[in-house]
């Protein structure tokens, strides 16, 4: 969460200094940029704040499909998992563990979907 409350506050410094300086043409163009840029990070921020106040959920289920994804371009990847209609994205040492096919119990954030802890459940009747 600090790492897009420092980005929000950027781009609010960012947002000032462009209407500050009276912007014509293309400044518009790029006040209209970082103010919706400015709004995401918002947004993301108030996620994360509603998300300490809640309690943990947990989602139990198939891992119906396991992905890596390059992120920023190939400086950082990012491991995923669909469980039950809701994708995860989980730290590399998780996701080595788990395979398709897999019955686990996945104890996360309810709005980020963030994971706190992931485990297999042995024995469990396996949905179709």
């Amino acid at each position: 969460m600090l790492f897009y409350v420092v980005l929000f506050a950027l781009a609010a410094l960012a947002f000032y200094y462009i209407a500050a300086s009276d912007p014509g043409g293309a400044g518009y163009v790029t006040l209209t940029v970082v103010g919706v840029v400015g709004l995401l990070l918002a947004f993301q921020i108030w996620m994360h704040v509603r998300d300490i106040g809640s309690p943990m959920a947990e989602s139990e289920g198939v891992v119906q499909r396991k992905w890596t994804r390059a992120d920023l371009i190939i400086a950082w990847h990012s491991y995923y998992i669909n469980v039950e209609r809701r994708v995860f994205r989980l730290r590399p040492e998780d996701h080595v563990m788990l395979d398709e096919g897999m019955y686990v119990k996945v104890v996360h954030f309810p709005r980020t979907l963030h994971v706190v802890s992931i485990h297999e459940v042995r024995n469990a009747a396996k949905t179709p």
